[in-house]
């Protein structure tokens, strides 16, 4: 049982949501307060069912109240014609990340909508336009990773040359940066400047209904759900109780990215690569598949950009 508790202060809506759907109270006039409660109850041969209640308190001179009931989905275009901000019950990530997480679902919404195109479909086109407006970020951030992984054999001999003397040390590096042209913040710099986008994309496929019940091709039947195909007679941690496809074929996509990227890489960083390439196939083994299929398309492009700029530089 939970008890009962007491939200003072300007009120015009309380509601009980699940992870698509969501049960509104909306009140014409706004409250004093909200309540929320939760108990179990038994129904039928479930020994558990939740059973909620929410209200909207006025104070005791209110005489007429005037309200509405919103049962239905978290679809926001469904929320926005109800005339209130209960798209605030979305989850949107941090404030920062919320303008960003809009828009990427509106894109969505009107490449599906608008050009009658299957989820499936829509996510492969937006894997390409994401990909279409990051590739000059990444490009920069490539080359400056390459350009760096180059020089790294002449900075270990300054290091072990200069080893006595910290102060001529950093002199030297930093002018062998100038006269390579690298900028060692390059490789991060852009890479953090996408991080809102990726976070946004990840709240986005994770969290809407969109994606709910909608399905691809052959084996992915629901882009809202893992792509298993074989179920495992045991839970592995992590990874869970089911096989499923695109996060292995995502996981071959980071390693060719991975090895083309660190062909000049110091050996004993290589295994801390691979290790996390590893651990992603755990973890997005149980991530909805229309994640998985954005993510496998955005990585294989990224890899033939990087392939692109390598056969580029290797020329120069």
């Amino acid at each position: 049982i939970i008890g009962r508790t007491i939200y003072n202060g300007k009120t015009e809506w309380a509601a009980v949501r699940s992870k698509y759907f969501i049960s509104a109270l909306l009140t014409e006039n706004p409250g004093s307060f909200a309540m929320l409660s939760a108990e179990n109850m038994v129904f039928g041969d479930r020994a558990q069912t939740p059973l909620y209640h929410a209200s909207v308190g006025f104070p005791l001179g209110v005489s007429t109240v005037s309200s509405r009931l919103y049962l239905g989905p978290l679809d926001i275009d469904h929320i926005s014609a109800t005339g209130t901000n209960l798209d605030a019950t979305m989850n949107w990530g941090w404030a920062i990340i919320r303008p960003i997480s809009k828009g990427i679902l509106w894109v969505l919404k009107f490449m599906h909508n608008a050009l009658r195109l299957n989820y499936g479909i829509v996510l492969l086109l937006f894997a390409l336009l994401i990909r279409f407006i990051t590739g000059p970020l990444t490009k920069k951030s490539f080359e400056s990773t390459q350009r760096m992984q180059k020089i790294q054999p002449e900075i270990k001999k300054m290091q072990t040359k200069f080893k006595n003397d910290p102060q001529r040390l950093n002199r030297e590096t930093m002018a062998m940066y100038k006269k390579h042209g690298v900028n060692p913040l390059g490789g991060c710099l852009p890479m953090l400047i996408q991080m809102p986008l990726l976070m946004a994309l990840f709240i986005v496929f994770r969290t809407t209904i969109e994606f709910r019940g909608q399905p691809f091709i052959f084996w992915i039947t629901d882009l809202s759900k893992p792509d298993i195909v074989f179920s495992l007679p045991f839970t592995i941690p992590i990874y869970g109780d089911g096989i499923a496809i695109l996060p292995l074929l995502m996981g071959a996509t980071l390693f060719l990215t991975m090895r083309m990227s660190s062909a000049t890489m110091d050996k004993n960083q290589k295994p801390i690569m691979y290790f996390m390439n590893g651990f992603f196939v755990l973890l997005f083994n149980s991530f909805p598949s229309g994640l998985n299929l954005y993510y496998t398309t955005y990585n294989l492009l990224s890899f033939f950009q990087q392939r692109s700029i390598k056969n580029k530089l290797g020329k120069k």
